[in-house]
């Protein structure tokens, strides 16, 4: 059997071993939310407004995974370019602020909305909820304060863009990571030069320079991944 189809068939058993796992963990989940909407409405819109976010997590986890970082993605698809672009230079964050302001703005009368209409919409208020943090998060694991705050998913971002791009697809959780074993390995040490080019702003250039060609090669290596 070729290489290439015995990666298909791996990555299909990884798609579906995610999935089903998935679905399992939420299968119960509506039985919860008849029962909530019986006895506690405060319990009823919480529950909900969880699910939305819940799902998201997991949707984050397997576009970036499968999508950004197949085997067999297409490299010419406009955004896994962007998305290699980004492991290669890490402070170019195409969301702007005036973006991030519009998300929460939808999200917040999204909630509003919810609320009024005391009905399942809020799970899409959940959800609307998780992307706008994905964002948000996302600027954040780019800023040299937000490792004392939260430190492993900076460690895990850092280990993702630079050194194990096959690993760490969690951006706002790292239980999906740790639960579907993309976790980085544990001697896994981040030299400061990598330190540096992570957190760098200007121009890549010198020791920079050098970091980013290992990067690209290690994308290309795993096919942008795994």
């Amino acid at each position: 059997m070729k290489p290439s189809s015995i990666s298909k068939k791996l990555q299909a058993h990884q798609h579906i071993k995610c999935f089903t796992v998935f679905f399992l963990m939420l299968a119960p989940v509506p039985y919860l939310i008849v029962k909530c909407n019986r006895f506690s409405n405060s319990a009823f819109l919480s529950l909900l407004f969880f699910t939305g976010w819940f799902i998201w997590t997991f949707a984050e986890y397997v576009l970036h995974r499968f999508w950004n970082h197949a085997k067999d993605v297409d490299k010419n698809n406009s955004i896994v370019q962007r998305h290699h672009h980004h492991h290669t230079h890490p402070t170019e964050i195409s969301i702007s602020a005036t973006q991030r302001i519009i998300m929460m703005f939808i999200v917040c009368s999204l909630v509003g909305l919810s609320l009024w209409l005391n009905s399942y919409v809020m799970i899409l208020a959940g959800m609307g909820t998780g992307i706008f943090w994905f964002f948000q998060m996302h600027y954040f694991l780019h800023q040299k304060w937000a490792k004392k705050i939260f430190p492993v998913l900076v460690r895990y971002h850092v280990v993702h863009h630079c050194k194990e791009p096959d690993t760490c697809f969690g951006i706002t959780t790292s239980w999906w990571d740790r639960i579907f074993g993309t976790t980085p390995h544990k001697d896994k040490k981040i030299s400061e030069k990598v330190i540096a080019f992570y957190y760098k702003k200007e121009k890549t250039t010198g020791n920079g320079f050098l970091v980013s060609s290992m990067i690209d090669e290690k994308l290309n290596h795993v096919g942008l991944g795994e």
